[in-house]
C-alpha cells in the first residue's frame, strides 16, 4: 500500500568462534551464547566455526553444544568455507568438494568474532576482515594487537595517566644466549620487585600458564613454563592483600562503562582457569557456562563509590587510548593495604562478551539489545571506511 514502508530484510550476521588458540573451548562456549542471543527478528545469525587447524566451517550442527563434544563436529555434515575474494564482497565461498556442491556463496552483512587468545583476539582475524572490507563487531587490528600484549598495554595505560602494576619482562630469546639469564633475572626481580611475584605469559588469557614464585628457582620454573606457550614472560609483584575488580566498556557513542564486578578468589594465588570458568556463581545471568558462571559479586557494598567511579573512568580511558570497539573487559587490582587501584590488563574479546555486567542497574541491557547496537555501529564504521578516498594523488602515481 502507498505510504507503507518496506520492511528491512534480516541481515546475515556471521558469528565466528573456535580458533587455533589454547582458549578454543572457551571461544566455543562464548560463541554459542552470542549466536543464540542475536535477535532473530532483526538478523539471521550464521555460525562460523574455525577448527584448531584453522579451517572455517558452516552448518546446522554448529548450533548445538553437543556437536563439539567427543572430538568436535562431524566435518562430513559441515561445509568448509573461505572468505570470498574481492574488497567489499563480504561473503563466504564454499571450498570445492563435499557438501559444497549444494551450497551457494553466503553473503554476510557483518561478522561478530568471538575468538579468544592468539590468532583471533590479537588482530589476525580482524586484519583478514579489514582486507576483505567486511563489517565486524569489536576492536580493530590496532586495539586487538595492543590489547593482546600485556606489556604494550601497560605502556599505553601509563601514558594515558592510569596507574599500573610494576613489571619486568623476559623474552624467550634468552634460551639461545646461554645460562646467564638464570642468575640475571632473579637478581633483577629481587632488586626491583621483591618476592613473591606473579609470572605470566605476555600474550595469553584465561590465566593459562600463570604461576606464583617465591624464590629464584620457582621464578625460573615459572618462566620456562610460560615459554611453552608464549614468546615473552611478564613478572609482577604479588600483592598479598589484594582484591580483583573488573569493569566492561561498550564501544558506543560515547563509550559506556558497566557496573563493577569483584571475582571471588583466594589470596594465595591469582584467579585460576577453574575459578574463571568452571565454578557456579551468584548474580550471574544466562548460562552457567563461560564467564557468566564464574563466582563473582556485582558492585560490592564494601567498594566505595569513589573507587568504583575511578575504576570506571580508568577503564574507559584505557579503552579509548587503544581505540577499542565492541565490548572489552578491563581488569584491575586493588592493594587493600593502601587502597591503591592498578590497571592489570584489558580483554578486547572477554569470555561471554561480559554480558552479565550490563543486565544490572543502571543499564538493564540484555545482551540481545547490546548486540543489536554494536552490529549497527559496526556497519556504520565500515560504511565510513569504504567511503574513504582510495584513488592515489598525482604525486603517488609512479606507474602511469
Amino acid at each position: 500500500m502507498i505510504g507503507e514502508s518496506t520492511p528491512r530484510r534480516r541481515r546475515t550476521i556471521g558469528v565466528i568462534f573456535g580458533g587455533r588458540s589454547l582458549e578454543h573451548d572457551v571461544s566455543v562456549v562464548s560463541g554459542l551464547q552470542i549466536l543464540h542471543a542475536i535477535d532473530p527478528q532483526q538478523f539471521s545469525p550464521l555460525p562460523v566455526y574455525i577448527d584448531q587447524q584453522g579451517r572455517w566451517w558452516v552448518g546446522d550442527d554448529l548450533w548445538q553444544t553437543s556437536s563439539f563434544k567427543g572430538g568436535g563436529p562431524d566435518r562430513a555434515r559441515l561445509t568448509e568455507v573461505i572468505l570470498a575474494a574481492g574488497y567489499g564482497t563480504s561473503a563466504l565461498r564454499p571450498v570445492e568438494g563435499g557438501l559444497a556442491r549444494s551450497l551457494r556463496t553466503l553473503a554476510v552483512d557483518a561478522f561478530v568474532p568471538v575468538l579468544h587468545g592468539t590468532f583471533g583476539e590479537d588482530g589476525c582475524v580482524q586484519g583478514l576482515l579489514e582486507m576483505s572490507g567486511c563489517a565486524y563487531v569489536g576492536s580493530g587490528v590496532l586495539a586487538s594487537a595492543v590489547g593482546m600484549n600485556k606489556r604494550v598495554t601497560k605502556i599505553v595505560a601509563l601514558h594515558a595517566g592510569v596507574p599500573v602494576v610494576p613489571w619486568l619482562s623476559c623474552e624467550r630469546t634468552v634460551l639461545e644466549e646461554g645460562n646467564a639469564w638464570l642468575q640475571d633475572l632473579p637478581t633483577r626481580v629481587h632488586d626491583r620487585l621483591g618476592w613473591p611475584v606473579i609470572v605470566k605469559p605476555c600474550s595469553l588469557g584465561s590465566s593459562a600458564g600463570v604461576t606464583t614464585a617465591r624464590s629464584p628457582d620457582e621464578l625460573v620454573a615459572g618462566v620456562l613454563r610460560v615459554f611453552e606457550y608464549d614468546l615473552e614472560a611478564l613478572v609482577e609483584p604479588f600483592i598479598t592483600n589484594r582484591l580483583e575488580l573488573n569493569v566492561a566498556v561498550a564501544g558506543l557513542d560515547p563509550p559506556v562503562a558497566s557496573v563493577t564486578e569483584m571475582p571471588v578468589t583466594t589470596q594465595t594465588s591469582p584467579l585460576s582457569f577453574s575459578e574463571k570458568y568452571k565454578r557456579q556463581g551468584r548474580k550471574s545471568v544466562g548460562s552457567s557456562e563461560g564467564m557468566a558462571g564464574a563466582l563473582r559479586v556485582l558492585d560490592p557494598d564494601s567498594l566505595s563509590s569513589e573507587l568504583r567511579a575511578r575504576a570506571q573512568r580508568y577503564a574507559t580511558t584505557v579503552f579509548q587510548a587503544i581505540r577499542g570497539e565492541g565490548i572489552s573487559r578491563i581488569d584491575f587490582l586493588i592493594d587493600a593495604d593502601d587502597g591503591e587501584l592498578y590497571f592489570n590488563e584489558i580483554n578486547t574479546l572477554p569470555g561471554s562478551l561480559a554480558f552479565y555486567l550490563w543486565s544490572a542497574a543502571p543499564h538493564y541491557w540484555t545482551i540481545t539489545e547490546l548486540l543489536a547496537r554494536l552490529i549497527e555501529r559496526a556497519e556504520r564504521v565500515q560504511a565510513v571506511k569504504r567511503g574513504l578516498q582510495r584513488t592515489p594523488p598525482a604525486e603517488l602515481r609512479l606507474l602511469t
